[in-house]
Protein backbone atom coordinates (compact mmCIF):
# COMPACT_ATOMS: atom_id res chain seq x y z
CA UNK A 1 0.00 0.00 0.00
CA UNK A 2 1.53 3.60 -0.91
CA UNK A 3 0.58 5.68 2.03
CA UNK A 4 1.54 8.76 0.35
CA UNK A 5 -0.21 8.23 -3.07
CA UNK A 6 -3.61 6.61 -1.49
CA UNK A 7 -6.42 9.52 -2.44
CA UNK A 8 -9.46 11.00 -0.07
CA UNK A 9 -11.29 7.74 1.89
CA UNK A 10 -10.66 5.55 3.95
CA UNK A 11 -8.15 2.62 3.41
CA UNK A 12 -7.91 -0.83 4.92
CA UNK A 13 -4.43 -1.98 6.32
CA UNK A 14 -5.62 -5.17 8.43
CA UNK A 15 -6.75 -6.04 11.63
CA UNK A 16 -8.80 -3.29 12.21
CA UNK A 17 -6.21 -0.64 11.35
CA UNK A 18 -6.99 1.73 8.67
CA UNK A 19 -5.96 5.21 7.06
CA UNK A 20 -8.05 7.90 6.60
CA UNK A 21 -7.45 10.40 3.59
CA UNK A 22 -9.27 13.17 3.91
CA UNK A 23 -10.57 15.77 1.07
CA UNK A 24 -7.59 17.70 1.27
CA UNK A 25 -4.91 15.09 1.30
CA UNK A 26 -4.50 15.13 5.40
CA UNK A 27 -3.49 11.51 6.46
CA UNK A 28 -4.14 10.24 9.90
CA UNK A 29 -4.46 6.07 11.28
CA UNK A 30 -7.38 4.34 13.02
CA UNK A 31 -7.89 1.33 14.83
CA UNK A 32 -11.10 0.18 15.10
CA UNK A 33 -11.91 -2.44 17.28
CA UNK A 34 -14.35 -4.00 19.79
CA UNK A 35 -14.92 -3.77 23.35
CA UNK A 36 -17.78 -5.17 25.54
CA UNK A 37 -19.86 -5.31 21.99
CA UNK A 38 -19.01 -1.52 21.73
CA UNK A 39 -17.12 -0.17 18.46
CA UNK A 40 -14.31 2.22 18.90
CA UNK A 41 -12.07 3.93 16.90
CA UNK A 42 -8.61 4.45 18.44
CA UNK A 43 -6.72 7.68 16.41
CA UNK A 44 -2.79 6.10 16.16
CA UNK A 45 -1.36 9.36 14.85
CA UNK A 46 -0.84 11.54 11.73
CA UNK A 47 0.89 10.12 8.35
CA UNK A 48 4.18 11.26 8.13
CA UNK A 49 4.97 11.93 11.55
CA UNK A 50 3.61 8.08 11.96
CA UNK A 51 4.94 5.28 9.31
CA UNK A 52 2.87 2.67 8.60
CA UNK A 53 5.44 0.14 10.17
CA UNK A 54 4.75 2.73 13.54
CA UNK A 55 1.22 2.44 13.13
CA UNK A 56 0.92 -1.73 12.72
CA UNK A 57 3.04 -1.45 15.84
CA UNK A 58 0.56 0.46 17.29
CA UNK A 59 -2.32 -1.52 16.43
CA UNK A 60 -0.25 -4.96 17.54
CA UNK A 61 -0.08 -3.27 20.69
CA UNK A 62 -3.24 -2.20 21.26
CA UNK A 63 -5.03 -5.79 20.15
CA UNK A 64 -2.73 -7.37 22.95
CA UNK A 65 -4.34 -4.82 25.52
CA UNK A 66 -8.00 -5.57 23.84
CA UNK A 67 -6.93 -9.25 24.38
CA UNK A 68 -6.93 -9.33 28.20
CA UNK A 69 -10.03 -7.46 28.30
CA UNK A 70 -8.57 -3.86 28.46
CA UNK A 71 -9.59 -0.93 26.44
CA UNK A 72 -6.63 0.50 24.87
CA UNK A 73 -8.13 3.99 25.09
CA UNK A 74 -8.70 3.88 28.73
CA UNK A 75 -5.36 2.98 29.35
CA UNK A 76 -4.16 5.63 27.15
CA UNK A 77 -6.54 8.06 29.15
CA UNK A 78 -5.02 6.78 32.38
CA UNK A 79 -1.82 6.86 31.22
CA UNK A 80 -2.11 10.40 30.11
CA UNK A 81 -3.27 11.72 33.50
CA UNK A 82 -0.76 9.49 35.59
CA UNK A 83 1.55 12.13 33.65
CA UNK A 84 0.57 15.41 34.76
CA UNK A 85 1.97 17.07 37.96
CA UNK A 86 0.27 15.94 41.65
CA UNK A 87 -1.30 19.03 42.74
CA UNK A 88 -0.13 20.42 46.02
CA UNK A 89 -2.15 21.71 49.10
CA UNK A 90 -1.85 24.76 48.19
CA UNK A 91 -3.08 24.35 44.99
CA UNK A 92 -6.52 22.11 45.84
CA UNK A 93 -6.84 24.56 49.35
CA UNK A 94 -6.86 27.59 46.44
CA UNK A 95 -9.87 25.93 44.66
CA UNK A 96 -11.42 25.27 48.18
CA UNK A 97 -11.05 29.30 49.50
CA UNK A 98 -12.37 30.12 46.00
CA UNK A 99 -15.72 28.32 46.58
CA UNK A 100 -16.59 28.90 49.83
CA UNK A 101 -15.82 32.86 49.52
CA UNK A 102 -18.12 32.63 46.63
CA UNK A 103 -21.06 31.26 48.78
CA UNK A 104 -20.75 33.79 51.17
CA UNK A 105 -21.06 37.61 52.11
CA UNK A 106 -19.57 37.44 55.06
CA UNK A 107 -16.15 39.40 54.86
CA UNK A 108 -14.78 37.95 57.93
CA UNK A 109 -15.81 34.54 56.84
CA UNK A 110 -14.30 34.80 53.93
CA UNK A 111 -11.53 36.24 55.46
CA UNK A 112 -10.67 33.20 57.51
CA UNK A 113 -11.09 31.11 54.69
CA UNK A 114 -7.82 32.45 53.18
CA UNK A 115 -5.96 32.83 56.93
CA UNK A 116 -7.07 29.04 57.70
CA UNK A 117 -5.67 27.78 54.61
CA UNK A 118 -3.08 29.86 53.65
CA UNK A 119 0.57 30.17 55.03
CA UNK A 120 -0.17 31.48 58.25
CA UNK A 121 -1.92 28.00 59.77
CA UNK A 122 -1.04 25.80 56.93
CA UNK A 123 2.62 26.81 56.19
CA UNK A 124 4.05 23.72 56.47
CA UNK A 125 1.71 21.65 54.30
CA UNK A 126 1.28 24.56 51.10
CA UNK A 127 4.24 22.95 49.12
CA UNK A 128 3.64 19.45 49.31
CA UNK A 129 2.04 17.06 47.10
CA UNK A 130 -1.19 16.50 48.32
CA UNK A 131 -1.47 13.05 48.20
CA UNK A 132 1.83 12.64 49.83
CA UNK A 133 0.51 14.66 53.15
CA UNK A 134 0.53 12.40 56.45
CA UNK A 135 -1.61 12.68 59.65
CA UNK A 136 1.35 13.08 61.38
CA UNK A 137 2.42 16.14 58.89
CA UNK A 138 -1.57 16.93 59.59
CA UNK A 139 -0.92 17.14 63.49
CA UNK A 140 2.21 18.97 63.59
CA UNK A 141 0.43 21.82 62.07
CA UNK A 142 -3.11 22.00 63.79
CA UNK A 143 -1.51 21.32 67.38
CA UNK A 144 0.12 24.65 67.71
CA UNK A 145 -2.93 26.53 68.44
CA UNK A 146 -5.19 23.50 69.42
CA UNK A 147 -5.07 24.49 72.84
CA UNK A 148 -4.09 28.22 73.09
CA UNK A 149 -6.48 29.18 70.19
CA UNK A 150 -9.64 26.34 70.31
CA UNK A 151 -11.73 28.89 67.87
CA UNK A 152 -9.55 28.44 65.52
CA UNK A 153 -8.99 24.74 65.65
CA UNK A 154 -13.03 24.55 65.70
CA UNK A 155 -12.55 25.92 61.76
CA UNK A 156 -9.37 25.26 61.10
CA UNK A 157 -9.60 20.96 61.34
CA UNK A 158 -12.49 20.82 59.22
CA UNK A 159 -10.76 23.18 56.68
CA UNK A 160 -8.27 21.46 56.00
CA UNK A 161 -10.44 18.23 55.61
CA UNK A 162 -12.44 19.67 53.12
CA UNK A 163 -8.82 20.15 50.69
CA UNK A 164 -8.41 16.59 51.50
CA UNK A 165 -11.77 15.74 50.30
CA UNK A 166 -11.56 17.83 46.82
CA UNK A 167 -7.99 16.21 46.65
CA UNK A 168 -9.93 12.84 46.74
CA UNK A 169 -12.29 13.59 43.57
CA UNK A 170 -9.47 15.74 41.45
CA UNK A 171 -6.56 12.92 41.95
CA UNK A 172 -9.41 10.27 40.96
CA UNK A 173 -10.84 11.97 37.94
CA UNK A 174 -7.94 13.83 36.21
CA UNK A 175 -4.81 12.10 37.97
CA UNK A 176 -5.91 8.24 38.26
CA UNK A 177 -5.26 7.97 41.61
CA UNK A 178 -6.87 6.85 44.16
CA UNK A 179 -6.86 8.65 47.74
CA UNK A 180 -7.48 5.70 50.12
CA UNK A 181 -7.04 7.46 53.35
CA UNK A 182 -7.60 10.80 54.84
CA UNK A 183 -4.87 12.48 56.56
CA UNK A 184 -7.20 14.81 58.70
CA UNK A 185 -9.12 11.48 59.89
CA UNK A 186 -10.41 12.36 63.27
CA UNK A 187 -9.75 8.66 64.63
CA UNK A 188 -6.08 8.62 63.67
CA UNK A 189 -5.67 12.27 65.15
CA UNK A 190 -6.86 10.90 68.36
CA UNK A 191 -4.63 8.14 68.44
CA UNK A 192 -2.28 10.19 68.70
CA UNK A 193 -3.17 12.23 71.74
CA UNK A 194 -5.72 14.89 70.39
CA UNK A 195 -8.74 15.76 71.97
CA UNK A 196 -11.84 17.82 71.26
CA UNK A 197 -10.61 21.41 71.80
CA UNK A 198 -12.89 23.55 74.76
CA UNK A 199 -16.47 24.34 73.58
CA UNK A 200 -16.71 28.24 72.95
CA UNK A 201 -19.24 30.33 74.74
CA UNK A 202 -21.34 32.57 72.72
CA UNK A 203 -22.27 35.74 72.69
CA UNK A 204 -19.47 36.53 75.09
CA UNK A 205 -18.19 39.71 73.10
CA UNK A 206 -16.51 42.35 76.15
CA UNK A 207 -19.51 45.09 76.03
CA UNK A 208 -19.95 48.42 77.75
CA UNK A 209 -22.32 48.67 80.57
CA UNK A 210 -24.83 50.95 78.97
CA UNK A 211 -24.66 53.42 82.20
CA UNK A 212 -21.17 54.49 80.95
CA UNK A 213 -22.98 54.61 76.96
CA UNK A 214 -23.31 58.54 76.86
CA UNK A 215 -20.35 59.50 77.96
CA UNK A 216 -18.53 57.00 75.74
CA UNK A 217 -20.43 58.53 72.83
CA UNK A 218 -19.40 61.97 73.74
CA UNK A 219 -15.88 60.99 73.33
CA UNK A 220 -16.37 58.94 69.92
CA UNK A 221 -17.90 62.09 68.70
CA UNK A 222 -14.76 63.97 69.13
CA UNK A 223 -13.27 61.99 66.47
CA UNK A 224 -13.67 62.98 63.16
CA UNK A 225 -12.86 60.03 60.93
CA UNK A 226 -15.17 57.87 58.66
CA UNK A 227 -14.28 54.67 61.16
CA UNK A 228 -15.75 56.77 63.81
CA UNK A 229 -19.05 57.53 62.31
CA UNK A 230 -19.51 54.33 60.82
CA UNK A 231 -19.10 52.93 64.52
CA UNK A 232 -21.63 55.84 66.27
CA UNK A 233 -24.26 54.67 63.55
CA UNK A 234 -23.52 51.19 64.40
CA UNK A 235 -24.35 51.31 67.91
CA UNK A 236 -27.44 54.25 66.63
CA UNK A 237 -29.22 51.45 64.79
CA UNK A 238 -27.91 48.24 66.76
CA UNK A 239 -27.36 46.93 63.42
CA UNK A 240 -24.57 44.21 62.53
CA UNK A 241 -21.10 45.31 61.19
CA UNK A 242 -21.51 43.96 57.80
CA UNK A 243 -24.69 45.83 57.38
CA UNK A 244 -23.27 48.73 58.03
CA UNK A 245 -20.19 48.78 56.18
CA UNK A 246 -21.94 48.31 52.93
CA UNK A 247 -24.96 50.05 53.27
CA UNK A 248 -26.15 52.55 50.54
CA UNK A 249 -27.74 55.97 50.34
CA UNK A 250 -30.29 54.10 47.97
CA UNK A 251 -31.69 52.68 50.86
CA UNK A 252 -32.15 55.59 52.97
CA UNK A 253 -35.64 57.22 53.02
CA UNK A 254 -34.96 60.77 55.19
CA UNK A 255 -38.79 61.15 54.72
CA UNK A 256 -40.05 58.19 56.56
CA UNK A 257 -36.98 58.35 58.70
CA UNK A 258 -35.81 54.29 57.47
CA UNK A 259 -33.22 52.61 56.55
CA UNK A 260 -34.17 49.25 54.71
CA UNK A 261 -31.02 47.05 55.12
CA UNK A 262 -30.04 45.29 51.75
CA UNK A 263 -31.56 41.81 51.69
CA UNK A 264 -27.73 40.25 51.03
CA UNK A 265 -25.95 42.13 53.68
CA UNK A 266 -28.12 40.59 56.09
CA UNK A 267 -26.81 37.98 58.31
CA UNK A 268 -29.99 36.09 58.86
CA UNK A 269 -31.05 36.64 54.65
CA UNK A 270 -32.16 32.67 54.12
CA UNK A 271 -35.02 33.05 56.64
CA UNK A 272 -36.33 36.65 55.18
CA UNK A 273 -37.50 37.61 51.89
CA UNK A 274 -37.03 41.00 51.65
CA UNK A 275 -34.44 43.49 53.54
CA UNK A 276 -34.61 44.73 57.29
CA UNK A 277 -36.18 48.28 58.00
CA UNK A 278 -34.49 50.19 60.68
CA UNK A 279 -36.43 53.14 62.13
CA UNK A 280 -34.00 56.37 62.00
CA UNK A 281 -33.46 58.06 65.37
CA UNK A 282 -33.27 61.78 65.00
CA UNK A 283 -29.49 61.64 66.26
CA UNK A 284 -29.07 58.78 63.86
CA UNK A 285 -31.08 60.80 61.02
CA UNK A 286 -28.71 64.08 61.96
CA UNK A 287 -25.72 62.14 61.42
CA UNK A 288 -26.14 60.97 57.90
CA UNK A 289 -27.36 64.48 56.82
CA UNK A 290 -24.00 65.48 58.25
CA UNK A 291 -22.53 62.96 56.13
CA UNK A 292 -24.34 63.42 53.30
CA UNK A 293 -23.00 67.19 53.05
CA UNK A 294 -19.69 65.21 51.86
CA UNK A 295 -21.35 62.68 49.70
CA UNK A 296 -18.62 61.12 47.10
CA UNK A 297 -19.83 57.84 46.62
CA UNK A 298 -22.69 55.38 46.09
CA UNK A 299 -21.72 53.92 49.69
CA UNK A 300 -22.89 56.08 53.03
CA UNK A 301 -19.30 54.59 54.37
CA UNK A 302 -16.83 54.79 51.49
CA UNK A 303 -13.15 52.80 51.48
CA UNK A 304 -10.11 54.36 50.06
CA UNK A 305 -11.77 53.53 46.81
CA UNK A 306 -15.19 55.47 46.55
CA UNK A 307 -16.88 51.98 45.18
CA UNK A 308 -16.04 49.58 48.06
CA UNK A 309 -16.99 49.85 51.72
CA UNK A 310 -14.33 50.57 54.13
CA UNK A 311 -12.90 47.28 56.20
CA UNK A 312 -14.41 46.34 58.91
CA UNK A 313 -10.96 46.35 60.86
CA UNK A 314 -11.70 50.31 60.40
CA UNK A 315 -14.30 50.37 63.52
CA UNK A 316 -12.31 48.32 66.08
CA UNK A 317 -9.28 50.77 65.37
CA UNK A 318 -11.78 53.54 66.11
CA UNK A 319 -12.09 51.41 69.49
CA UNK A 320 -8.39 51.39 69.92
CA UNK A 321 -7.54 54.55 69.69
CA UNK A 322 -9.79 55.57 72.63
CA UNK A 323 -8.50 52.95 75.00
CA UNK A 324 -4.93 53.32 75.82
CA UNK A 325 -3.60 49.73 75.66
CA UNK A 326 -1.64 49.99 79.35
CA UNK A 327 -5.30 51.52 81.20
CA UNK A 328 -7.86 50.85 78.57
CA UNK A 329 -10.72 53.71 79.93
CA UNK A 330 -13.72 51.72 78.00
CA UNK A 331 -14.01 48.07 79.50
CA UNK A 332 -16.37 45.25 79.63
CA UNK A 333 -16.04 45.25 83.77
CA UNK A 334 -17.37 41.77 84.30
CA UNK A 335 -14.20 40.65 82.24
CA UNK A 336 -12.28 43.70 82.45
CA UNK A 337 -11.56 43.23 78.51
CA UNK A 338 -11.34 46.11 76.24
CA UNK A 339 -14.78 45.84 74.54
CA UNK A 340 -15.14 45.11 70.96
CA UNK A 341 -17.74 46.39 67.98
CA UNK A 342 -20.29 43.58 68.45
CA UNK A 343 -20.16 44.06 72.52
CA UNK A 344 -22.31 47.31 71.53
CA UNK A 345 -25.22 45.01 70.68
CA UNK A 346 -25.24 43.48 73.90
CA UNK A 347 -25.12 47.05 75.45
CA UNK A 348 -28.25 47.71 73.47
CA UNK A 349 -29.68 44.67 74.90
CA UNK A 350 -28.83 44.98 77.92
CA UNK A 351 -30.73 48.63 78.33
CA UNK A 352 -33.76 47.39 76.15
CA UNK A 353 -34.14 44.57 79.62
CA UNK A 354 -33.37 46.73 82.14
CA UNK A 355 -35.53 50.17 81.30
CA UNK A 356 -38.59 47.46 81.50
CA UNK A 357 -40.88 49.65 79.48
CA UNK A 358 -40.48 47.41 76.16
CA UNK A 359 -41.90 43.89 75.33
CA UNK A 360 -39.77 41.14 75.17
CA UNK A 361 -40.71 40.36 71.26
CA UNK A 362 -40.17 44.15 70.00
CA UNK A 363 -36.64 44.38 71.30
CA UNK A 364 -35.87 41.08 69.67
CA UNK A 365 -37.23 41.99 66.49
CA UNK A 366 -34.86 45.37 67.04
CA UNK A 367 -31.74 42.68 67.54
CA UNK A 368 -32.50 41.18 64.31
CA UNK A 369 -33.06 38.10 65.68
CA UNK A 370 -35.65 35.60 63.52
CA UNK A 371 -37.29 34.05 66.94
CA UNK A 372 -40.34 32.18 65.68
CA UNK A 373 -40.96 29.17 64.09
CA UNK A 374 -41.32 28.62 60.21
CA UNK A 375 -44.89 28.01 60.99
CA UNK A 376 -45.62 31.14 62.80
CA UNK A 377 -43.40 33.60 60.33
CA UNK A 378 -46.00 32.42 57.66
CA UNK A 379 -48.55 33.71 59.68
CA UNK A 380 -46.44 37.34 61.07
CA UNK A 381 -47.28 40.13 58.26
CA UNK A 382 -45.56 42.51 60.18
CA UNK A 383 -42.51 44.13 61.09
CA UNK A 384 -44.12 46.00 64.79
CA UNK A 385 -42.26 48.98 62.42
CA UNK A 386 -44.01 51.85 65.13
CA UNK A 387 -43.35 50.04 68.17
CA UNK A 388 -39.40 49.69 67.32
CA UNK A 389 -39.35 53.38 66.10
CA UNK A 390 -40.42 54.38 69.51
CA UNK A 391 -37.70 52.32 71.05
CA UNK A 392 -35.15 53.03 68.75
CA UNK A 393 -35.87 57.08 69.30
CA UNK A 394 -35.47 56.07 72.95
CA UNK A 395 -32.01 54.59 72.16
CA UNK A 396 -30.98 57.15 70.24
CA UNK A 397 -32.17 59.84 72.97
CA UNK A 398 -30.36 57.95 75.75
CA UNK A 399 -26.98 58.34 73.58
CA UNK A 400 -27.13 61.92 73.61
CA UNK A 401 -24.82 63.24 76.15
CA UNK A 402 -26.29 64.42 79.25
CA UNK A 403 -26.14 67.69 78.70
CA UNK A 404 -28.88 67.44 75.85
CA UNK A 405 -31.13 65.43 77.84
CA UNK A 406 -31.82 67.57 80.43
CA UNK A 407 -35.00 70.06 80.04
CA UNK A 408 -35.12 73.35 81.80
CA UNK A 409 -38.35 74.37 83.22
CA UNK A 410 -39.81 77.76 82.88
CA UNK A 411 -40.59 79.49 86.47
CA UNK A 412 -44.64 80.55 86.70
Amino acid sequence: MKVKSAPPGKHEVGGGLRLIVSPIGRRSWILRYQVDRKRRDMGLGSYPAVGLADARIAASDARKAIATGNDPIALRQREKKAEKPVPTFEEIAAIVIADAQSKSTNEKVRYQWSQHLGPVYCGKLLKRPVNEITVSEVASTIRVNWHSKPEVSRKLLPSIRRVFNYARVILRDEHGIEMTRDPANWADLKALGFETPKRLSRGSHPALSFTQLPEFMEALREIDTVGAKALEFLILTNVRTGSVLKARWSDIDFDLRIWTVAHETLKDKKYRSEGFRVPLSDPATALLKQLKEHVQSELIFPGQKATKPLSNMVMLMALRRMNNPESPAWIDKSTLKPITVHGFRATFRTWAEETGTFRWEIIEQSMGHQKASAVERVYIRTDSLDQRRILMDAWGQFNLPRSANVVAFKKN
